[in-house]
């Protein structure tokens, strides 16, 4: 399985480093409230040209309670993040971005607020994604990021859902339960310098690279 790790630094000038320790991902936010958490053209560049894959993940605020979650979110959030995407970061069509649920849902959530909101990103990113094939684009897939869960609920109800990044944390509900996961978290810890968690992919954990020019 591929190692990787996820961090809110930009890592641009430590891509080597990285590579040399062992790490095959790096995982990266988009967002709107905090800009210097973002991935840059610049960074996915470097990444790319050392051979790393990257993971985008979408995070804007705090969405670690049920207030952050409704369909005007998601789809403010489905929209922004694809178009980040696309005109940023140039990340290929087909490839997902995770949107986070940070935090151990209860029932009534998953079936009302995050619900909503899944269904707003949904709709956001598939218009996005059609606009794109007319085109000649495709659109983005689209993972969830959240306890055992959220994750095993969110994929089940949402066929849209392809992908699924288990959180770090053992204690929110369906932790040990879950194995669709295709990135699973694993511990908060200081790789070359850099606050991280670890991960470890299935296999898929819908990495990508841009293009880099030659030379």
């Amino acid at each position: 399985m591929a190692k990787g790790i996820d961090t809110a630094v930009n890592c641009h000038s430590l891509v080597k480093a990285i590579h040399e320790a062992g790490y095959a991902f790096v995982g990266r936010y988009y967002n709107r409230n905090r800009p210097q958490k973002n991935l840059t053209r610049e960074e996915a560049a470097a990444l790319s040209a050392e051979g790393l894959y990257i993971v985008a993940v979408w995070e804007n605020g705090f969405p670690t309670s049920a207030a952050y979650f409704d369909y005007e979110a998601g789809k403010k959030d489905g929209a922004d993040a694809a178009a980040y995407a696309r005109r940023t970061i140039g990340q290929p069509g087909g490839t997902p971005i995770y949107f986070t649920v940070d935090y151990d849902a209860s029932e009534a959530d998953l079936n009302g607020p995050v619900r909503d909101y899944i269904r707003g990103v949904v709709e956001s990113v598939q218009a996005e994604g059609a606009e794109a094939a007319g085109k000649g684009g495709k659109p983005y897939a689209i993972g969830i990021y959240g306890s055992g869960y959220s994750c095993s609920r969110i994929r089940a109800e949402h066929p849209q859902v392809a992908y699924a990044w288990l959180a770090e944390s053992r204690g929110w509900r369906g932790h040990e339960a879950f194995a669709g996961w295709n990135i699973r978290q694993l511990q908060s810890t200081t790789v070359c310098g850099l606050s991280v968690d670890t991960n470890e992919s299935s296999g898929d954990g819908g990495g990508f690279r841009i293009a880099v020019p030659a030379g």
